[in-house]
């Protein structure tokens, strides 16, 4: 199994990828500091990040996340925080 090493850029961009092609528009036209409510996520589409980011980051994450990291950034820097920053082997 390949392990593959997270930060908070590499979040980000993954972040910014999944809501582009979520809302059918640009990655560049996705601010990672705006709120995810104010890019144009409902509740659905959020935990839909939530539960795809779950399963790309490999870990468990709470729904609520969002609301304790409302944004794009401060979500990938928290995620970043909670992942090793490279995988010592498997």
């Amino acid at each position: 199994m390949e392990a593959k090493a997270h930060d908070a850029a590499s979040i980000q961009s993954w972040c910014i990828n999944y809501v582009a092609r979520i809302l059918d528009t640009p990655p560049s036209r996705i601010d990672p500091n705006v709120e995810v409510e104010r890019l144009g996520l409902d509740s659905s589409t959020a935990v839909a990040l939530i539960m795809s980011l779950e399963e790309h980051l490999g870990i468990e994450l709470m729904p609520e996340l969002l609301f304790e990291y409302p944004t794009l950034a401060s979500i990938s820097k928290h995620l970043a925080t909670k992942l090793p920053a490279a995988a010592g082997g498997a």
